[in-house]
């Protein structure tokens, strides 16, 4: 029961005595003077009459000319009874009056009797013994007069008890009001919403109260905002080149290793190394500030060149291919999911632009004839493919040799290895087509468990095989190929709804992605809202998984959908969460239950320092809004108990748990 129902209870007890006390005492005070009235008015009456009969007392034939008296006073009904006695004590003689109330609840007469005394006189007659007269007076008028008085007293105390009992609860909606305003203000602290209370009580000591409670807040919220800014400032120093505001090495290894270890989502792409060749010749002989501007001219190239393709290379989620700056004059691009058409029809136009831009000006005479040759080009660049099952020495030594290959060819650029071509978007719709109508989905799933291996949630993933030869398709690029048919949604309308039929079988707690493709659908979000309501008895075992690349891209959707799912009791987690500098503010918005670091962070965490402080950065963030953390791509024993070492909650990975059939 809350403080504010306990005080009014507590208050309307003690206003219930009151009015009660008040009633009995008004009434037995009135019940008390009106007997005293009753016994003044028959001893009044007594002498009064007992000296109007004195005359006619002593002559037997005047006793009805002393009855005819003692009519005339007793007929109006005042009196309950009227005796008069001879001095022997014989009734000479009597009347009575029957009490009977016609307006008088019997209930009141019996808890408030009226109890009239009998007043007596004697009525001398010479010297002979005096005869006696009582007269006892009917009460009738006394309880029409007590039961008139105690209900005026009623109405009076009951309008006293409703004015008291109103002003109460003002008081106490004044007093329980603040406090109930900064509860939810302590709560909402707790989830990270730093709000202020602007209505201020008057009291004193609530308005103190009220005042330190804004106070906290405030106070948190700078705490908050610097300890996010401090990690922000710290990612930036140690994963950002200052010059160019591209991810350094320390972040290429991080990202490129994750790719590369992520066997659940089969990553495929290009590496490309893009080689400015005549960046020492320029610091050389112009000087280190027009070398910086010829790699600023770089960058601008290369962006302008993938903004074609990703339409936002600022932003480091959204952006599928994205650029690395690996040392003085060599920068990576990670070209994720693409055909090597792409690729190649990239790297020409990004050719054609360096070719057109002139290498700045320097001393002919301050260079070697060896370093001549190289300064009527930009760049150079070498390419190889990657995949999950490739090493990454590997690749870097085959993108090296590839550019070693280009040093001397007359393009600029080649590629480590001729690769065949993919089938092309006929095929693959015909294939995509037949899978959706098979709805032959296989359901694997992967465990996310604590230190202690207690399992939190299975994270499911869906698997598909080729109609014809019933193999293995790889889901990376069968989403990118669905992605650009269109199917995307379809998919994964596909996969939630057997994940559902399953859970509704087994009452399994599980973990269902969501892509960025059919999150950008509004028609995606209504439903799946739909098909939840069909099975409200097992949403508190569902989480979604909504990776920040998906609320960047598509924020109003993600939003709306992420309440919608909370008020079925379905859980939330944010993949890839710090993968992007404004990961922070990304968290506010949908306040999810969980987020899973990104995979990029637990590569080398033993090694590396500058992740150990920044994942411990980013758990310090997430704790302090109650929201649990999870470390994916765990690979080695030794991966897991650094990242225990930084308290991350729980943790995902085949070194915790190989995927099986669901």
């Amino acid at each position: 029961m809350s403080l504010s129902k306990q005080l009014y209870l507590g208050l309307l007890l003690v206003l219930t005595l009151v009015f009660v006390g008040t009633l009995w005492i008004n009434v037995n005070n009135t019940r008390n003077y009106i007997d005293t009235q009753l016994a003044s008015h028959a001893q009044d009456t007594a002498t009064s009459l007992g000296l109007s009969i004195k005359p006619f007392i002593g002559n037997p034939d005047d006793l009805p000319m002393v009855d005819g008296m003692i009519n005339t006073i007793f007929d109006r009904g005042y009196y309950q009874q009227v005796i008069l006695k001879d001095n022997k004590g014989k009734i000479i003689l009597e009347k009575n009056n029957p009490i009977v109330f016609d307006d008088v609840p019997d209930w009141f007469v019996n808890i408030f009797s009226l109890t009239p005394p009998q007043a007596s006189t004697e009525v001398h007659d010479g010297w002979m013994k005096p005869k006696t007269l009582s007269i006892i007076s009917h009460p009738g008028f006394g309880y029409r007069q007590l039961w008139q008085s105690a209900i005026k007293s009623t109405w009076m105390i009951l309008g006293l008890f409703l004015f008291a009992g109103t002003l109460v609860t003002i008081i106490l909606r004044t007093i329980t009001e603040p406090i109930k305003k900064a509860a939810e203000q302590a709560n909402d602290i707790c989830q990270g919403n730093f709000v202020q209370i602007d209505d201020i009580p008057k009291p004193i000591e609530l308005s103190l109260f009220v005042n330190a409670m804004n106070r906290m807040s405030r106070i948190l919220q700078n705490m908050f905002n610097e300890l996010t800014q401090q990690t922000e400032k710290y990612q930036r120093f140690a994963f950002v080149d200052e010059l160019t505001g591209l991810a350094n090495r320390r972040a290429f290894n991080n990202q490129f290793k994750s790719l590369l270890a992520n066997k659940e989502h089969n990553n495929a792409g290009f590496l490309m190394i893009v080689r400015l060749s005549s960046l020492d010749t320029i610091n050389k002989t112009n000087g280190y500030v027009a070398g910086d501007e010829y790699v600023k001219k770089a960058v601008e190239l290369i962006n302008k060149t993938l903004v074609k393709i990703n339409g936002d290379i600022n932003n480091e989620l959204t952006a599928k291919h994205k650029t690395y700056r690996l040392a003085g004059s060599d920068f990576a691009i990670i070209m994720q999911d693409c055909t090597q058409n792409e690729c190649q029809q990239a790297t020409i136009e990004l050719m054609y632009l360096f070719n057109q831009t002139s290498v700045p000006a320097y001393s002919q005479s301050a260079i070697e004839a060896t370093e001549q040759e190289q300064l009527n080009n930009f760049a150079h660049i070498g390419i190889t493919s990657y995949s999950t099952n490739s090493e990454m020495p590997k690749v870097l030594a085959q993108a090296d040799n590839a550019l070693v290959k280009a040093l001397t060819d007359k393009n600029n650029w080649q590629f480590s290895d001729e690769l065949a071509l993919p089938q092309g978007n006929t095929v693959w719709k015909q294939q995509l087509e037949q899978l959706l109508e098979n709805e032959k989905v296989i359901l694997v799933a992967q465990a996310i468990t604590d230190k202690n291996n207690k399992v939190l949630t299975h994270e499911i993933y869906a698997r598909f095989n080729h109609t014809e030869h019933n193999t293995p398709i790889p889901m990376a690029q069968l989403m990118l190929v669905a992605e650009r048919l269109n199917l995307a949604e379809s998919f994964d309308k596909l996969v939630i709804k057997k994940a559902l039929t399953q859970v509704n079988k087994t009452h399994s707690d599980i973990a269902i992605n969501l892509s960025s493709a059919s999150l950008g659908h509004i028609s995606f979000c209504h439903w799946l809202i739909a098909e939840l309501a069909l099975y409200t008895d097992i949403c508190k075992l569902l989480t979604f998984e909504i990776s920040e690349q998906s609320l960047i891209q598509y924020a109003e959707n993600v939003c709306l959908i992420t309440k919608e799912l909370k008020a079925l009791n379905c859980k939330i987690t944010l993949e890839h969460f710090g993968a992007s500098t404004s990961s922070f503010t990304h968290l506010m918005q949908i306040k999810p239950d969980h987020v899973k670091i990104d995979g990029s962070y637990s590569q080398q965490i033993e090694q590396s320092t500058e992740n150990q402080l920044f994942v411990q950065s980013l758990v310090n963030i997430a704790h302090s809004l109650q929201i649990t953390v999870i470390a994916e791509l765990i690979e080695t024993d030794s991966q897991q108990q650094q990242l225990e070492s930084l308290f991350v909650d729980y943790f995902q990975g085949y070194n915790i748990d190989k995927p099986s059939i669901w």
